[in-house]
C-alpha cells in the first residue's frame, strides 16, 4: 500500500529537515521492522528512545522519519513535530482510510470488568447476527476468530491496522477495552467512538499517575470522545461517577446495585453460584440466567446490557446471549478436577479486584478453607503491594505469596513489600517460584476447600528481566493433578 506523504501531513504542524519524499510504502515504529520506502516514527518510551534508532531505520530502508527533535548525524528527511505519538495517531488513521468512521465503536474503561463486558458484548453481537470485533486484554477478535495482542489497547498504528482488517471483513460493531494509558498516550485519539462506558475505579497504575484523581481524569477523557449522536454508560455507585458525568457532553445512562438508576436488578437476585435475577431497564424487564458468579459480575452484566439497549438490540437476544456464556477466560474460571477441592484462576491483580473475587469465593466455601495464591508485578505501583495482602487476609484462610511478572525487580524484594501488609491473622507461605507455589497450593487443597490462583488469569507467560517465558497455569494444574490421579 502506497500513500502520498504530503497528504498524510495535512493539518499536522511540523518543520522539515531535508527533502520530503512524495510516496511512502508503509508506517513503522520499530526500526528492526522497517522496509524500503517506510515512514519511521521515533517514539520515546519508558526504556528506549526511537531517536536512537534513526540510523538503523535508514539502513533498513526508511525514506523519512517523524521526530520530536532533529538528529543531525542521520541523513534522512526528518519531519519535526511537537508530539510524535499524536502525529502517529493522525497519520495511521489517514493511512488506513479512517476505518472507524463508518463503524460503531464502543469503548469500555475502568479498572476492573472491562474484559468481561467486552466478552458479554461479543456474544450478544453474535446472537444478534452482527459482524463484530473485539479489542482488549485477551487480544482482538474478528467475528469470533481470535488473534494475540500484548496490550489492553494496542498502540495507535497497530490499532488502526486492526480496524482496517476488521473493515475488510465487513465488521460493523466493535467492543473495545480502553486503558488509561491508551488515553494518556494518544493511542485512541483518532478512533471515532459511538459510545463509551465506565465500570469502576480502584487503585492501579499509580506508578504512572501518582494520584487516584489523575488516574480518574485520564479515564474520563474517553467520555469527551463521544459525540452528540452517541451514548454514555456510567456506574452510579462509583465515587468518581460525578467526574465522569461532569466530563460528559451528552446525557449519561446509569446503572447501580445500591440506588435508583436507569438499570437496576430487582431485589432477590442471586449471585453466589450463577446469577439469576431480573433487571429493570428503560426497555422493560430483562430476565438473567447466567453461569457467571459474584456480585461484581452483576455490574458487568448491567454495563453490557445498557450498551446493548442503546444499540437497539432486543431483550430476547440479550437474555439468550448471556445465558450461553459458560465463563470468561481467566476471570473466576473454574479448572477443578474430580478428587480435589474447587480450583479457580483469576486475573485479579489490584486490591479491589482481589476483594471482589475472594468475597465471592468465601460465600461458596462453607466451613472449608479458602486458599489464595497471589503476587504483585514488578516495576509498577508499589503502594498497592501491602494493600493486596490486606485484601487477601480479609477473606482467605490461608495465603501463598509468590511471584507475578517480577519484570526487572528482585522477586524476593517484591514479596517482602507485599508481606508487610499482613498482620498475622492467617498463615502465609512465601514461595518465590510461582510454579512451585501452585503445586504446593494444590497439594494442601482438600476436598471441599477452594484454591484460587490470582494475578495472571488468561496470561500464558511470566515476565522476568525483560523476557517472557511460557507459563500456562491451567496446564500446570492439569499436569500436577494428572500425576496424582493417574
Amino acid at each position: 500500500m502506497e500513500y502520498n506523504l504530503h497528504n498524510l501531513l495535512n493539518n499536522i504542524k511540523n518543520s522539515l529537515k531535508g527533502k520530503l519524499p512524495g510516496q511512502i510504502t508503509g508506517l513503522a515504529i520499530d526500526s528492526r521492522q522497517v522496509v524500503k520506502g517506510n515512514l519511521f516514527f521515533a517514539l520515546s518510551g519508558e526504556n528506549v528512545d526511537g531517536h536512537d534508532f534513526l540510523q538503523q531505520a535508514l539502513n533498513n530502508g526508511a525514506i523519512a522519519a517523524v521526530v520530536e527533535k532533529e538528529v543531525e548525524s542521520v541523513e534522512i528527511a526528518q519531519i519535526i513535530v511537537e508530539n510524535s505519538k499524536k502525529a502517529l495517531s493522525v497519520i495511521a488513521s489517514k493511512y488506513y482510510g479512517q476505518p472507524t468512521s463508518n463503524m460503531t465503536i464502543v469503548g469500555i474503561t475502568g479498572t476492573n470488568g472491562k474484559t468481561t463486558v467486552v466478552t458479554l458484548l461479543d456474544k450478544i453481537f453474535e446472537i444478534a447476527g452482527i459482524n463484530r470485533g473485539t479489542i482488549g486484554t485477551l487480544g482482538y477478535s474478528i467475528n469470533g476468530k481470535k488473534y494475540n495482542s500484548n496490550l489492553t489497547t494496542p498502540l495507535s498504528l497497530d490499532l488502526q491496522q486492526i480496524f482496517y482488517k476488521m473493515k475488510e471483513q465487513s465488521v460493523t460493531h466493535v467492543a473495545m477495552e480502553v486503558s488509561a494509558h491508551a488515553l494518556s498516550l494518544n493511542r485512541v485519539d483518532n478512533v471515532v467512538f459511538h459510545g463509551a462506558a465506565f465500570t469502576n475505579l480502584s487503585q492501579d497504575h499509580l506508578d504512572y499517575y501518582h494520584t487516584m484523581d489523575n488516574y480518574a481524569k485520564s479515564k474520563a477523557e474517553l467520555f469527551k470522545k463521544v459525540g452528540e449522536n452517541g451514548f454514555l454508560i456510567c456506574n452510579l455507585d462509583d465515587e468518581y461517577y460525578r467526574l465522569f458525568r461532569e466530563t460528559a457532553k451528552i446525557p449519561v445512562t446509569t446503572f447501580s446495585l445500591e440506588q435508583n438508576a436507569d438499570l437496576i436488578f430487582e431485589p432477590g437476585v442471586t449471585y453466589k453460584n450463577k446469577i439469576v435475577g431480573v433487571i429493570h431497564s428503560p426497555a422493560g424487564k430483562i430476565n438473567i440466567n447466567s453461569n457467571l458468579s459474584g456480585k461484581f459480575n452483576l455490574k458487568n452484566i448491567l454495563t453490557a446490557i445498557a450498551i446493548s439497549l442503546k444499540l437497539k438490540i432486543n431483550r430476547e437476544i440479550i437474555e439468550k446471549a448471556i445465558k450461553k456464556i459458560e465463563f470468561i477466560p481467566g476471570r473466576l474460571q473454574e479448572v477443578s478436577q474430580i478428587g480435589k477441592g474447587r480450583i479457580y484462576i483469576d486475573y485479579a491483580h489490584t486490591p479491589d479486584a482481589i476483594e471482589n473475587v475472594l468475597a465471592t469465593l468465601k460465600e461458596l466455601k462453607g466451613n472449608n478453607k479458602l486458599i489464595a495464591l497471589f503476587g504483585c508485578g514488578g516495576n509498577r505501583d508499589k503502594k498497592k503491594r501491602p494493600k493486596m495482602a490486606e485484601a487477601v487476609e480479609k477473606f482467605a484462610d490461608y495465603a501463598i505469596l509468590t511471584s507475578d511478572n517480577p519484570r526487572f525487580e528482585n522477586p524476593e524484594e517484591i514479596i517482602e513489600d507485599v508481606f508487610g501488609g499482613f498482620t498475622g491473622k492467617i498463615p502465609v507461605e512465601k514461595i518465590s517460584d510461582r510454579k512451585t507455589g501452585i503445586q504446593f497450593g494444590l497439594k494442601i487443597t482438600k476436598p471441599g476447600d477452594i484454591f484460587v490462583i490470582l494475578g495472571k488469569g488468561h496470561e500464558s507467560y511470566i515476565e522476568i528481566k525483560g523476557k517472557r517465558y511460557n507459563f500456562n497455569e491451567v496446564q500446570i494444574i492439569n499436569e500436577y493433578l494428572g500425576k496424582i490421579y493417574a
